[in-house]
């Protein structure tokens, strides 16, 4: 790659690139706003040549914009040519199984809930479950979603709908209208992270339409609706504890899953599943995720290499990986 402040550009050139590829892809200049960080604007005045400021300072950076695309292109190839783009993208185990058998209870009306540690696929079977079903529709919760009134706002989007007022009760009450009668699953993910007024939202939705509920989080989401010891409050969460069909508690991938998942990604080599094993039940790791990280890596580290995956390429790629930083002291 090339830094424009220091390479002489073409502006002509860049010029004839960007109004081709607009042409080629049909994106708008909103889109290729979008993209490259360049104001619409100031990129349609520029090609049709009514731009009143600096062209040569466009031209640097539509530049920078088309070496993003280039580099990014150069390694999709790369990845397609290392075989990562056939790699599976979903891949049936037996806690996927049991997670499955949650959502279809959830979905006839039922509240589930299951609480796993990270890279169990939680996530990735509940994609498949929305994908292959009707009717089911999954929301992610984060901190900034945590209240009841923002939940609402993207069960709503979720479903389809569009809020027209932030008044919680309305919000509510246009849930309701939404899934009522109709045998909809709701799968919610790292529900851990609601408050105890959205749990309680959801619980009203279930008794008041029926709604089925399959709830997806981590241990925290486990100890919250048995009460534990949470700021003391054990029976805050009983309404909701009561209704609950079915649960699922698992701190991490099965043996069974990674060896699907090592089978599923072609992993034959002993001494490669092995170490991917001891990996994935290692306490504080990714679980199945880490290790189609690694693999992932490895493979392109090897196809780098102009070689067949190895230990050391997976060893290379855990290196990579390494969280932890070492300071000397002098």
């Amino acid at each position: 790659m090339n830094n424009p402040d220091d390479f002489p550009v073409d502006e002509a050139e860049i010029k004839a690139w960007l109004s081709e590829r607009r042409t080629t892809t049909g994106m708008s200049w909103k889109a290729i706003e979008a993209e490259s960080g360049i104001p619409s604007g100031t990129l349609s005045n520029w090609v049709n040549n009514t731009y009143a400021g600096k062209g040569e300072n466009v031209a640097r950076k539509v530049f920078r914009y088309r070496q993003m695309l280039d580099s990014q292109a150069e390694r999709a190839a790369d990845r397609q040519s290392a075989g990562l783009t056939d790699a599976p993208s979903y891949i049936e185990t037996a806690t996927g199984r049991r997670l499955r058998g949650l959502m279809t209870t959830a979905h006839s009306g039922e509240i589930t809930y299951a609480a796993t540690g990270p890279g169990t696929g939680k996530t990735k079977e509940a994609e498949q479950y929305i994908a292959c079903v009707a009717n089911a529709y999954m929301v992610t919760m984060k901190p900034t979603t945590k209240s009841v009134t923002a939940m609402m706002g993207e069960v709503i989007r979720a479903l389809g709908g569009k809020s027209g007022t932030s008044w919680a009760r309305q919000m509510s009450a246009q849930v309701v209208d939404m899934v009522k009668g109709r045998r909809t699953l709701l799968i919610v993910d790292e529900a851990n992270y609601l408050e105890f007024e959205a749990h309680e939202e959801l619980r009203a939705w279930h008794d008041i339409a029926g709604l089925g509920i399959c709830l997806l989080g981590n241990e925290e989401l486990h100890a919250t609706i048995r009460g534990g010891a949470l700021r003391g409050a054990r029976h805050s969460y009983a309404r909701l504890n009561s209704r609950i069909a079915m649960k699922h508690v698992q701190d991490m991938p099965l043996p069974e899953d990674i060896e699907a998942y090592l089978d599923a990604w072609k992993i034959g080599n002993p001494e490669q599943r092995s170490l991917l094993t001891k990996v994935a039940l290692t306490p504080g790791t990714g679980g199945l995720r880490e290790i189609r990280q690694l693999i992932t890596n490895a493979t392109m580290l090897a196809f780098e290499d102009g070689s067949p995956l190895t230990h050391a390429h997976l060893r290379e790629a855990m290196a990579a990986r390494a969280t932890t930083h070492l300071r000397v002291v002098n």
